[in-house]
């Protein structure tokens, strides 16, 4: 997976059905599209899944409150974990409507799901969860825009697709395992970037509001999506 690798896509997303497939996911799908980041979309279960996971530079895990109920999701994830230590495969984990700790500690509804798994799998589900838990990710904090937060994850996603780090100094939220659930974190982008986030956000906006939900619904009928087992 490295040197002269040529991968099949820009990032594969990790989601629940169950809680985002009309919602967030695909409203992100549909920003991926407008920003030509290549996502996979497919509904293959099984080893050609696992082959898409392995060919995707990004891995997006979007951790809801039904993802562990989805032993299909806790399967990929625990490939995509396989994928970052094997191959150095980029995880950013996205947390919607649960904390990183609820994840990193499997409390909640996860902590009921994990009850019901098989026994020879649910170990490895619970290192997965902690390992993903405990990287930086995104976490869309209460009261906070869906639509600002999309941008957000695109313009991330899009900026190591593109190979472009980051530098100096403008603050994005971002939460770092090693700061409190209360605290916030930061990347360092530069002032440039931050000024293409800002008109992102700004047409986003623009988009959803006047263009109405449905519009930026893409093709989530045939997006991948994690079956409740």
């Amino acid at each position: 997976m490295a040197g002269s690798f040529e991968y099949e896509y820009d990032v594969f997303v990790s989601f629940c059905k169950e809680d985002t497939r009309t919602s967030f996911a695909g409203h992100l799908f549909a920003a991926f599209d407008r920003k030509k980041i290549r996502a996979y979309r497919g509904e293959e279960a099984g080893p050609e899944l696992l082959k898409e996971i392995e060919t995707s530079k990004i891995a997006v895990v979007v951790f809801s409150k039904n993802y562990a109920t989805s032993h299909l999701c806790l399967d990929e994830l625990v490939k995509i974990m396989e994928c970052k230590r094997l191959f150095n495969q980029r995880v950013i984990p996205v947390f919607y409507d649960v904390s990183p700790s609820e994840v990193r500690t499997q409390k909640g509804n996860l902590s009921e799901a994990l009850l019901n798994g098989p026994d020879d799998k649910v170990n490895s589900w619970k290192v997965a969860l902690t390992d993903a838990a405990n990287l930086a990710g995104l976490h869309l904090k209460p009261h906070r825009p869906e639509p600002e937060f999309i941008e957000e994850i695109v313009e991330v996603i899009w900026k190591r697709v593109k190979g472009e780090s980051s530098t100096v100094q403008s603050r994005r939220q971002i939460d770092n395992p090693s700061a409190g659930d209360g605290e916030d974190s930061s990347i360092i982008i530069s002032q440039n970037d931050a000024l293409s986030v800002q008109n992102a956000i700004a047409e986003w906006s623009r988009l959803f509001f006047f263009c109405g939900p449905v519009s930026l619904i893409y093709d989530h009928a045939n997006a991948r999506e994690c079956s409740v087992s």
